[in-house]
Formats: structure tokens, sequence, C-alpha cells
């Protein structure tokens, strides 16, 4: 910088010292307050104008008793769903869940999977369709109003193949006496 002229080094040193900002400036800060104040002012009346828009009224119907199958009340309809797991079919009304063997109220699978050769089956086991075909039509024989319905809903583990599935929408639908559900509805379970 010694080779500069006196005249050149004052004006560097006159441009590279720092300004003071005038009376009205804010020297690059920004002023906030006048948005909080927006801010609050809109929050004040979002606050009291919600309890007046989401007043909502709901009629709805308390839940009745469940009826029972084969013990107490009579069940007014079936609502049969068929769930197809990987030890067999499991059958639950209205009621709740039935039984081994379709003889009243209990737990495990409803109709169990069968033994078979090993041609038949990658386990050795098939599922026993015509043991559910027998099951659904002694519950349709046998409870009050079943004989009526028509839909059945259909649910499967993820592991079941499809052709399984298929099989027991078939099976559901009609059987040798005749009409069973013919509205089978498959259903997914979450």
């Amino acid at each position: 910088m010694s080779d500069l002229p006196a005249a050149q080094r004052s004006k560097i040193r006159r441009l590279s010292q720092p300004k003071e900002p005038a009376p009205g400036e804010e020297a690059g800060e920004l002023n906030v307050v006048p948005f909080l104040d927006i801010i609050m002012n809109v929050l004040m009346f979002v606050l009291a104008s919600i309890s007046i828009v989401f007043t909502v009224s709901l009629v709805a119907n308390p839940p009745k008793p469940s009826p029972r199958i084969n013990g107490g009340a009579e069940v007014s309809s079936l609502n049969l769903t068929v769930i197809v797991a990987t030890d067999g079919f499991y059958l639950k009304g209205s009621g709740g869940s039935i039984a081994a063997g379709c003889n009243g109220l209990g737990a495990g699978p409803t109709v169990p999977r069968i033994a078979t050769t090993a041609a038949d089956s990658f386990d050795g086991r098939k599922y026993d369709l015509d043991g559910l075909r027998r099951c659904v039509r002694k519950l349709k024989a046998e409870v009050p109003g079943a004989e009526a319905e028509k839909q059945i809903i259909l649910t499967a583990n993820p592991n079941v193949p499809f052709q399984e599935i298929v099989n027991v929408l078939d099976a559901v639908r009609r059987d040798d006496q005749g009409e069973l559900f013919p509205d089978a509805v498959f259903a997914v379970v979450r």
C-alpha cells in the first residue's frame, strides 16, 4: 500500500470505515414486534370463533346386547364371518365365535384342517371344505332367521394361498341341498 499516493490511501481508509446508521435506520435488524401483534390478533380471533364453528350434534343409537347361539335369547340374524387361517376355518356369528363341530360357542378353529397325502398338500394337511359346508348348512338350519340371509363375510390370513380363498368362496355359496350364502364378500384383515 505504500506505493499508492496519499489521496488514494485516504479514500480507501474513508470507504473502509464502518458507517453509522441514520437516525431512522436500524442497521439491518428485523423488527418482529408488528408481525407478532398481527399474529396475536389473528390467533385470538381463531380461538374465539373455533368453539362456534365446530359444534356438531351426532345422533347415535346405543349398542344392543349381543344375541347368543344355542343358549339363551334368540338371534335376530346370523351375520356369519369365515376366517381362513393356517390351522383351519374360524366361524363367527353375531353371538360370538362358534366352537369346533359347529356346536355352540367356543374357541379354536370351528373346522380344523385335515390330514391328507403329501401329493395333495405341501404340509400334509388340507382345508376341510366339506366340513365347512356341513357346518354352514347346520348354522343356517338351526339359527332362527338365518335361512333368509344371503351374505357371508370371508377374511383370510395373508399366508393363505389365493386358490384356497376361491375354493372357500365356492364352498359357502351352495352345497348339494341348494343355496347357502350366494353373496360372499371378501374383507381384508388389518
